[in-house]
């Protein structure tokens, strides 16, 4: 019954993002650790990621082995094309194209860049549900893409992930790693989850996470609602790592998915609301390139108060973000020379992460609402 509700979430969830197949796992890194076996990254090898990215895509590619290759941003947050035109053929077994906060960045040339090279592609579209580029879905352009349900994510699951392929004979190869290295869900994990989702479903609801603090607080503590990442830089792979989607998880994917043109639509009017308001206070809007078509995860903004918009945020229990924090986030410091960062390697990265704040654009955001967000980032503007 499990592997059946997981099939039917996979085939619908394919079926949406115009991929010839879909599988469904406990975690995105999951899916990122089989798609990257199954293009035969190993020990030795190079892997392109994006300098303003996520520990779990860091861990995925280590995991497998191989090294991560920090490439710097380019007005988008997504990789400057030049970082990878400019290398050597042969330099970068595998490229990650993160489409950050659903914006694909420069993809024609992103695409030239890593066939110039021999790199193979695979898209990051955690940020992008819904999103296209020249009215083809991100996610069918490299050999593959992988997707997360986490909080905060395009639709959630609490946890969850997607790997898309874009070829026969690339799914052959993912489902012969998925036979070699995954295991089920554990059906307690499959419950706890459960519990979670209920609990996030009333707690997130703006103006309740104050008063709600102490009780997320304990609930984690007794392990009901787990940390957004486990930090373990060991990197060590074994049988079992990989987990595939639980019986509920999947069910809870396919009813989520089944409302997702509501969800987007309901993100490209916020998106459009807080485009007029930004307009209005004279604060500049985020550049989008001419041939996507964007369903912003989150709506970002360049400021020089970053460290006390967010201090007042959280004071004041509103959801405005500062992540990404560091190029691997949420590393710091001497963290990241385990996860073989240099600091200045990614500077435009690391510059841009210094004035980076957002504000979300799902369920939940009322006009009163973004007006208190509005006061925050304008104070004292002039």
């Amino acid at each position: 019954m499990g592997s059946q509700s997981r099939r039917e979430y996979e085939e619908a969830f394919g079926e949406q993002v115009g991929a010839i197949a879909a599988r469904a796992f406990n975690l995105g890194r999951h899916a990122l650790v089989i798609l990257l076996k199954a293009l035969g990254v190993d020990k030795g090898d190079k892997v392109g990621v994006c300098g303003f990215t996520c520990f779990s895509v860091i861990e995925a590619v280590k995991v497998c082995g191989a090294t991560p290759v920090y490439l710097d941003v380019d007005e988008y947050l997504c990789i400057n094309p030049e970082q990878i035109s400019g290398r050597e053929t042969g330099s970068l077994k595998v490229v990650i194209l993160q489409h950050t906060f659903g914006v694909p960045g420069r993809l024609d040339a992103l695409l030239s860049a890593c066939e110039k090279i021999g790199a193979r592609v695979i898209e990051d579209c955690a940020h992008s549900l819904g999103c296209s580029w020249n009215g083809k879905p991100l996610g069918t352009f490299g050999e593959g893409a992988i997707y997360s349900f986490q909080w905060g994510k395009p639709y959630t699951t609490g946890q969850g992930g997607m790997l898309t392929v874009n070829s026969p004979s690339i799914l052959k190869l993912i489902d012969g790693e998925i036979e070699k290295w995954a295991l089920p869900m554990s059906r307690k994990s499959d419950i706890t989850l459960e519990c979670q989702r209920r609990i996030y479903s009333f707690s997130s609801r703006p103006g309740c996470q104050r008063r709600l603090k102490s009780l997320h607080t304990k609930l984690r503590e007794a392990g009901l609602i787990k940390q957004a990442f486990d930090l373990h830089t060991n990197f060590e792979f074994f049988y079992g790592y990989i987990r595939l989607a639980g019986k509920r998880m999947a069910t809870a994917g396919l009813e989520t998915l089944n409302r997702w043109q509501k969800l987007q639509q309901l993100r490209r009017e916020n998106t459009e609301l807080i485009k007029e308001k930004f307009q209005n206070k004279g604060l500049s809007l985020w550049p989008v390139p001419e041939k996507s078509q964007v369903t912003m995860l989150r709506y970002p903004l360049l400021t020089d108060r970053k460290v006390e918009i967010i201090k007042q945020a959280q004071k004041n229990g509103i959801d405005i973000g500062g992540w990404y924090n560091s190029v691997a986030h949420p590393l710091q410091g001497d963290e990241l020379a385990k996860v073989d960062y240099v600091a200045g390697r990614c500077s435009r990265a690391e510059d841009l992460i210094e004035h980076l704040v957002h504000i979300p654009t799902g369920a939940g955001l009322t006009k009163k609402y973004l007006d208190t967000m509005m006061e925050m980032l304008v104070h004292d503007k002039a």
